[in-house]
């Protein structure tokens, strides 16, 4: 009882760390295992991705594990002046103790003027194409890094991942009323300005039995960059995230993350519960779903996505991972793929 005190404490105390401003990178940007469950991963975390999703989960994972995995998505509603698209790659090698890693997010968000932004009703949605511009902001990262972990106590671990960033932020009103056509345009493909900065993630990861219980906060330092077309800068938001798994029986693991501040994407401002499951249907066959729910704003309803995902055993430790994610018009499509070695 008293470590599990002990380790509440500390995670308030990260969680103090969680108040943020607007970024268009999602939480859930990277990890297609992740993504096939929903994005609830942060109590799961035993893979090389624990370095994106939380990094104290390398301690109770896997002894060692190659993680390469791509995905894209968008999410643009017809004749809407709002709308993403967004992309990523991970590639990351991992054991208990440590883990090293590379990956690249990008996300491109479009808006209506901001004169529109405070319109209540219809005015904020509508199809703008013959009455005004739209503004898009892309933001593309760099990260690169090195991920530590150390035992606190028995079953308890506390992990950082120390990265450098490079970030590349445009920001341009483009002369179109839709997202979808803003995305197409050739301004999407704009050169951006260049930054580097220092930021760090930090996770705790609490493991008993067929339990564990995790928190994470990521982009503790909350970078800014200097965007190219605009005099502004974009951020890559604070974002902090707790979850648990619980392993149902030797093959299959259920579990729950809910973010623990709000977050804010094309359409408002978000925070979100994310349930999933995983299983093998075979020797060499997983399966996995999951469900992602919007706990904010008149129209969650319209923005729940749901998620479908898969593994095949090439051999023994290699597994070939897929996933898509479905939901109404304002959850998008998405997709990925990955490789992963793991022993």
């Amino acid at each position: 009882m008293n470590k599990m005190l002990t380790f509440c404490t500390v995670g308030t105390s990260l969680l103090a760390l969680g108040a943020g401003t607007g970024s268009a990178q999602s939480f859930d940007a990277a990890g297609t295992r992740a993504a096939g469950m929903g994005g609830a991963f942060v109590g799961v975390a035993d893979d090389a991705t624990a370095i994106y999703w939380n990094p104290a989960g390398l301690a109770a994972g896997s002894y060692f594990s190659l993680v390469l995995d791509g995905g894209n998505g968008d999410v643009t509603p017809d004749l809407s002046p709002r709308g993403s698209d967004n992309s990523s790659y991970f590639m990351g090698l991992a054991m208990p103790a440590l883990g090293l890693g590379y990956y690249r997010l990008q996300a491109s968000t479009v808006t209506p003027p901001l004169v529109l932004l405070a319109a209540d009703g219809p005015l904020a949605s509508r199809n703008l194409s013959a009455a005004a511009e739209v503004r898009l902001d892309t933001l593309v990262t760099h990260h690169g890094g090195v991920t530590l972990v150390q035992s606190l106590w028995e079953g308890v671990a506390i992990g950082t991942t120390l990265k450098v960033v490079r970030g590349i932020a445009a920001s341009n009103s483009v002369a179109v009323g839709t997202a979808e056509q803003a995305l197409d345009s050739e301004v999407a493909e704009i050169f951006g300005r260049a930054t580097n900065k220092f930021d760090l993630d930090v996770g705790l990861m609490a493991a008993g039995g067929p339990l564990k219980v995790g928190v994470t906060v990521r982009n503790v330092r909350e970078p800014h960059f200097e965007a190219a077309g605009e005099d502004r800068a974009l951020v890559l938001e604070r974002q902090a995230r707790a979850g648990l798994s619980y392993a149902v029986s030797e093959d299959w693991i259920a579990a729950a993350d809910f973010d623990l501040v709000k977050t804010k994407d094309a359409f408002g401002d978000r925070r979100d519960i994310a349930v999933g499951t995983e299983g093998r249907l075979a020797p060499r066959v997983f399966v996995r779903a999951g469900a992602t729910f919007n706990t904010v704003g008149v129209d969650d309803a319209e923005r729940r996505a749901f998620s479908f995902g898969g593994s095949v055993a090439a051999r023994a430790s290699v597994f070939i991972d897929g996933h898509f994610t479905t939901g109404s018009d304002r959850a998008g499509h998405h997709w990925g793929l990955a490789a992963r070695f793991v022993y």
